[in-house]
């Protein structure tokens, strides 16, 4: 039972999360944004067979990109980036440690409703990203390619295992999309809870996925 109070302490702390945004209370947000890597952490932890380094790099990252998200300005914004960018390459790393022979072929074409979804949404942000350009352009690539490799996965083995991590790696991307529509093209109102839900989900399925890939 004790192995599920991180879990528990992980939900808690979105549902503050949750309400501090929908409330706009900053003094909850800040309470518990550090929280959520950390209790998805401490949920791996106590739950794991066996270790995944890559896995725990990409939470540690994550935890940092949440730290800087809580800034205001651009400085802590392209930190932020940063440290998503890099927590998505060493997500990168673990699932190409699992894939087999992979073919040129196969990832072309896998690659292409990403590389559609990429080249229509810089060109629905291009002239509102200025001087953002190039960091969100790197960016949307490397979590384009997480997605390559995670429809890779699953198409090699066709198992609820990595059909986990394509999900959450989708609605990983689906919560980027939307931080950066509401960014760079047009504020709305319901945008940072959706960005929010979608991002503890998408950490949560990944975490599941290296959970059961353990077993």
């Amino acid at each position: 039972m004790y192995r599920k109070f991180p879990l528990i302490a992980f939900i808690i702390f979105s549902l503050i999360d949750f309400f501090g945004i929908y409330f706009e209370k900053q003094w909850m947000i800040y309470l518990a944004k550090p929280m959520l890597m950390t209790t998805l952490f401490g949920y791996y932890y106590l739950n794991k067979k066996s270790d995944n380094l890559f896995f725990v790099l990409g939470l540690l990252f994550s935890f940092f990109g949440d730290l800087f998200l809580l800034g205001s300005g651009e400085l802590y914004f392209i930190l932020g980036l940063i440290f998503f960018l890099i927590a998505h390459v060493f997500y990168i790393i673990m699932v190409f440690k699992i894939l087999l022979e992979i073919k040129l072929k196969d990832f072309m074409i896998v690659g292409i409703p990403y590389l559609l979804l990429f080249l229509i949404l810089i060109n629905v942000l291009y002239d509102g990203l200025e001087s953002m350009k190039i960091p969100v352009i790197i960016y949307a690539m490397t979590i384009s390619f997480l997605g390559v490799v995670s429809l890779l996965l699953f198409l090699q083995s066709r198992t609820k295992t990595s059909l986990l991590l394509l999900f959450g790696v989708l609605i990983f991307i689906t919560s980027d999309t939307i931080l950066a529509l509401n960014l760079f093209y047009e504020k709305q109102s319901f945008y940072p809870i959706l960005i929010m839900t979608t991002y503890v989900m998408a950490q949560f399925l990944i975490c599941k996925f290296v959970l059961n890939l353990n077993k």
